[in-house]
């Protein structure tokens, strides 16, 4: 097994990317920089004026459950059009930047180290299983499709470039592995509908044990795969 670079090797590595970019390409640097964050500004905007703070409050808060902790989950819970647009449009711009910012984004304080460590775990898990790396796109695109906060667009975008992909090659595997997973979780929050319902209290709270506990043991075996990848790259380095 290859050793797994430091965060600093990481880091350079990264910050040469960036540097290259911005000096070979500067159009495509400031689209693919400011996009993100502009379309964020916008869409928040056009939110809060038409639905109000409470709307507002209510979509940042789907926001960052969706990130930190429910990912696609989140799409079984109600209107599973909207949070489809949502979680997608979250996953594109999260792989946008990370696909072609990481060097920048790397340097922001608590925000860069945390990523870093995200970059530590996804060479790690790669390590271990090597299929991944034999799939390269498929293999990307399946990784996104994984309804799991922990994965989608930000450990996809850093495995897309140690499987030696470029780096529109990731992001559009990011983008339909996006499509395809909230796709797969909008189907299910039809049958929902069609078998289950909403309606009765007690079918509803068990379903969101359900999920919960589905997100948490999903999160647990995500956890142990990085805990025998380290254990085995420290075994090699012995």
């Amino acid at each position: 097994m290859e050793p797994t670079p430091s965060s600093n090797q990481i880091a350079a590595a990264e910050k040469e990317f960036c540097d290259a970019f911005r000096r070979d390409h500067p159009f495509w640097w400031l689209i693919t920089l400011f996009v993100p964050p502009v379309s964020a500004v916008a869409f928040c905007l056009v939110v809060g004026f038409t639905g109000g703070a409470a709307q507002l409050h209510k979509v940042l808060l789907t926001a960052a459950a969706t990130f930190f902790f429910l990912g696609k989950f989140v799409i079984l819970h109600s209107a599973p059009l909207k949070l489809f647009a949502l979680v997608v449009y979250m996953d594109i711009m999260t792989g946008m930047l990370l696909v072609f910012h990481a060097g920048f984004l790397f340097r922001i304080p608590y925000l860069g180290s945390r990523l870093l460590v995200v970059a530590r775990d996804s060479q790690q898990l790669l390590a271990g299983h090597p299929w991944i790396r034999r799939a390269t796109f498929v293999g990307i695109t399946l990784f996104v499709m994984i309804p799991l906060a922990a994965t989608g667009a930000v450990g996809a975008a850093i495995f897309g470039r140690l499987l030696g992909m470029s780096r529109l090659s990731t992001f559009l595997a990011i983008c339909l592995g996006s499509v395809l997973g909230c796709g797969v979780m909008v189907y299910g929050s039809v049958l929902i509908d069609k078998y289950v319902g909403r309606e009765n209290p007690v079918l509803t709270i068990g379903g969101v044990a359900i999920i919960i506990a589905l997100i948490l043991l999903l999160n647990y075996r995500y956890r142990t795969m990085k805990k025998h990848a380290q254990i085995d790259e420290d075994l090699t380095d012995k």
